[in-house]
């Protein structure tokens, strides 16, 4: 049974500290260059890893910044150079348990190796990064020659049982992931509102990584139902027959796998007995996954059915349009092109024709023009109070931080995000006018939105 304390005690404490770091893509490239070595060189001396990493990451490294890690050692050795990126990189692995190194025989030359669990560790990050589909194993009819390979081969009854019993757990762990993918995609549908997309979801991600590469060869090439009856029936002749279950335990010893005779026992007939129950209750859970499949496919061609099909008229653009009016260019195109008119309508209930009702006219007396003195100096006062708010010191900056080092802004590149920045600009416009400010303001004909707010097209320009 697994252990968490073993893991542990395996695993280096800083081993995972690299992948949570700011340089971890760095890092993981430098972990497939070494995957690479490791699988092309017996003995990977360190100078030509040093090489490789240069040669594979040349411009990542060149532009890694490493001062936050540098140590008086790495300063020493001129860690900021490629070499001595190249160098650090595998300081940082070694320290982290990654790799270690060894001095060859006879020689200051260092050595790298890959620990077991690093290894296995990098294979795993490599193949999450591939987008190639994995390739699906044969694990029924791997399951059923290790068998009855092993009748014509009775001293290696324990390899075929072992390797049954292998891929035995892998047969079902492929459909366990198989049944949950389904679920995973099947659980996406009612999210997706665009046609391409759920073609693409089905066609070029469902049926080429599932469909094609898992359940189609469990359908037919890998078929359960046709190699089945042949496993059961050599498991079964195995439990009848003590022979064939002394060479298991025999050999299991003599392997070291076994203890002793009765664990040996007890482990043979645990696997035998897992082999035996797994594919006599496999079809049943093949089913569910048919069904969870026939599912996912119905509902699936349903919705793109319905999007379809969805009301494409003016009604249906106007439905979509207005879901998204909360995207801010869609809300600007909506002020600028469309013109919202209130209608009503007669109908038997509302007559064109409203009888008038007859009045009495009266002589009477006009009511007296009144005008109401305007209190003086109460324009002076608001513009006097605007500029007092407003400065040209103020209304100067806004306009220089505008320009952006260029010689001239129109009210397009301008940013209005609220009303101050609306007010600054419309007393920029004014301020042009001025001889005093260093900027000059020509007029063109129209206006521009910008951010609700409209303003006219204007050009600022610095004075020579």
């Amino acid at each position: 049974m697994a252990d968490s304390n073993t893991l542990f005690r395996r695993i280096p404490d800083r081993f995972f500290s690299i992948l949570s770091s700011a340089k971890k893509e760095l890092y993981v490239e430098a972990l497939f260059v070494i995957r690479q070595a490791f699988k092309t060189e017996l003995v990977i001396r360190q100078e030509d890893l040093a090489a490789m990493l240069m040669d594979a990451l040349e411009g990542q490294m060149q532009e890694a910044d490493f001062s936050d890690e540098l140590t008086e050692e790495d300063v020493t050795e001129q860690a900021t150079n490629l070499s001595g990126k190249a160098h650090l990189l595998l300081r940082r692995l070694k320290t982290t348990g990654w790799i270690e190194t060894e001095y060859e025989t006879r020689s200051f030359d260092e050595n790298i190796t890959i620990p077991d669990y690093a290894i296995s560790v990098i294979n795993l990050l490599y193949d999450l990064s591939e987008e190639k589909v994995k390739e699906y194993n044969s694990y029924v009819y791997a399951t059923y020659t290790a068998l009855i390979n092993a009748e014509n081969n009775p001293d290696y009854v324990y390899q075929a049982l072992f390797a049954a019993w292998q891929n035995t757990i892998r047969l079902i762990d492929e459909l366990k992931s198989l049944f949950n993918n389904i679920r995973r995609y099947y659980s996406r549908i009612p999210y997706e509102n665009d046609v391409n997309n759920l073609l693409r979801d089905h066609f070029d991600e469902y049926k080429a990584k599932i469909f094609d590469n898992v359940y189609y060869p469990l359908k037919t090439i890998d078929s359960v139902p046709r190699f089945k009856h042949g496993i059961l029936a050599v498991l079964n002749s195995w439990l009848a027959d003590e022979e064939i279950q002394r060479r298991i335990v025999e050999q299991g010893i003599s392997r070291r796998v076994f203890k002793d005779e009765e664990s040996g026992r007890e482990e043979m007939f645990s696997m035998i007995n897992f082999v035996a129950d797994s594919f006599d209750g496999i079809e049943e859970m093949i089913e569910e996954i048919d069904r969870k499949h026939n599912e996912y496919t119905n509902a699936s061609i349903e919705h793109i059915r319905y999007l379809m099909n969805v009301d494409r008229g003016m009604k249906g653009k106007l439905i979509e349009l207005l879901k998204a009016s909360n995207k801010h260019e869609v809300l600007e195109m909506m002020q600028d092109n469309i013109t919202a008119y209130r209608h009503s309508y007669y109908d038997q209930q509302r007559s064109l024709y409203s009888k008038a009702a007859r009045t009495v006219r009266e002589e009477g007396t006009p009511l007296a023009l009144e005008s109401q003195p305007q209190p003086e100096g109460v324009v002076e006062d608001f513009l006097n109070g605007v500029r007092r708010q407003y400065t040209n010191k103020k209304i100067d900056g806004w306009i220089e931080g505008r320009f952006r080092g260029a010689d001239f802004f129109t009210t397009e590149d301008a940013d209005i995000a609220g009303t101050e920045d609306f007010i600054l600009f419309l007393l920029g416009t004014l301020r042009g006018r001025e001889k005093s400010a260093a900027y000059t303001v020509e007029f063109s004909d129209g206006y521009a939105t910008k951010n609700g707010y409209r303003l006219p097209k204007t050009v600022f320009k610095k004075k020579a």
